[in-house]
């Protein structure tokens, strides 16, 4: 049962609040789209007070993708390196 009217079910509620949900989102995404199309040129993101556990944790995002970086990097070694040489070989004289 929905919590607002007992008459009418939860899924029956939220079938007649879709809609209007949905349209909410679409308004939203249509503005989110509108921000693509201004340059980037000079932004500079303003962090506010609140902000200080997002930013916290996307330093932390940007030390573990670097770090994973690192760790996949091929590491070069003399041996492998003198093995990808194409090796001399010797001329027949006649």
């Amino acid at each position: 049962m929905s919590k607002g009217n007992p008459d009418v079910s939860a899924a029956k509620r939220v079938a007649e609040m879709f809609p209007e949900v949905v349209a909410q989102d679409f308004w939203a995404l249509e503005r989110q789209q509108e921000m693509f199309d201004f340059e980037d040129d000079g932004y500079l993101e303003v962090f506010l007070k609140p902000d200080k556990a997002l930013r916290r944790i996307r330093q932390l995002f940007v030390q573990m993708q670097r770090k994973e970086q690192i760790e996949l990097r091929p590491v070069s070694t003399p041996k492998v390196a003198a093995a990808a040489r194409p090796r001399a070989t010797a001329r027949k004289t006649s």
